[in-house]
């Protein structure tokens, strides 16, 4: 087949815009550090960061689940040690009220106190955090206790997914705080003390310090598991952030030009460049002349 002229001036002009195609490829490569920038540049390499991101969002939704639900887990433990101090209290007015020394008119200014300290127990039961009733379990629109102590809510956890393999609690049980059935009615004991203050009764004031002292107990513990949650979300977050750091390092990299190879290359392409343009010129002033 006979190459015409236009043939020829064409395939120029192709040879020229594929080399400057690539040499702008190759400076954009250069001047970002990225190699892949769309899944045609290199399917193999898309694929694997279209994997790493995923994996990567899935992480960070659950470093966000931490951060949400960290507040009401740290509001928990705080109200419960609040809780524990009242009975500390309830202790020393037990101790300072039966051992005799006192007349009915100071035990009952004591049981006084002992009402206040109750209806401040029945305020931290009820506390709010972001979700609603901290201590209601699922049922969080409704105070976790009535006015006189009675549990209103359920033991339904709040779980969350939070990178392990089963979703985590991070709530603690107000009947498990407050109300353990086989344990410690908190407010009852309350009542009973105060009601033996009013009474000027000494001897049930003195057998009332056992049970406050187990009410005070089991708050604690209380405390110390809520405690335990802060810690799982700390370690998990902990461990959630290096595996954060190392998804995006990998994704990075997989998409990243080698910063030598890509300078190179601009350069040997700059050159094939500049020799295809003289070239070109030279072919096209023959073609220009010979038509004349």
């Amino acid at each position: 087949m006979r190459v015409t002229e236009g043939m020829r001036y064409s395939q120029v002009l192709s040879n020229l815009a594929s080399i400057s195609s690539q040499h702008a490829e190759a400076s954009q490569q250069a001047s970002t550090g990225i190699r892949v920038g769309k899944p045609s540049d290199d399917p193999i390499a898309a694929a694997e960061i279209a994997r790493l991101r995923a994996s990567n969002s899935q992480t960070q939704t659950h470093l966000s689940t931490i951060d949400t639900v960290r507040g009401d887990a740290e509001l928990t433990e705080a109200t419960l040690g609040e809780a524990g101090d009242i009975f500390v209290r309830l202790k020393e007015i037990a101790l300072q009220a039966g051992n005799g020394g006192l007349n009915p008119d100071e035990r009952a200014t004591l049981a006084v106190e002992v009402t206040g300290l109750k209806d401040a127990l029945l305020k931290l039961g009820n506390t709010q955090g972001t979700r609603g009733y901290i201590f209601a379990g699922s049922q969080v629109a409704t105070p976790a206790f009535d006015s006189s102590g009675n549990f209103q809510g359920n033991d339904i956890a709040h779980l969350v997914p939070i990178g392990n393999s089963t979703p985590t609690s991070v709530s603690t049980s107000g009947a498990d705080a407050f109300i353990v059935g086989g344990g410690r009615n908190v407010f009852a004991d309350v009542d009973t003390l105060a009601a033996a203050l009013t009474g000027n009764d000494e001897a049930t004031i003195r057998a009332s310090l056992d049970n406050v002292t187990a009410s005070h107990t089991q708050l604690v513990n209380a405390r110390a598991r809520s405690g335990l949650v802060l810690s799982k979300l700390d370690a998990s977050q902990s461990v959630l952030s290096s595996v954060d750091t190392e998804q995006q390092k990998r994704a990075q990299a997989a998409g990243a030009a080698d910063p030598y190879e890509a300078y190179t290359r601009v350069t040997t392409l700059g050159q094939t460049l500049e020799r295809s343009l003289s070239v070109s010129r030279q072919l096209l002033d023959l073609t220009g002349t010979s038509r004349f």
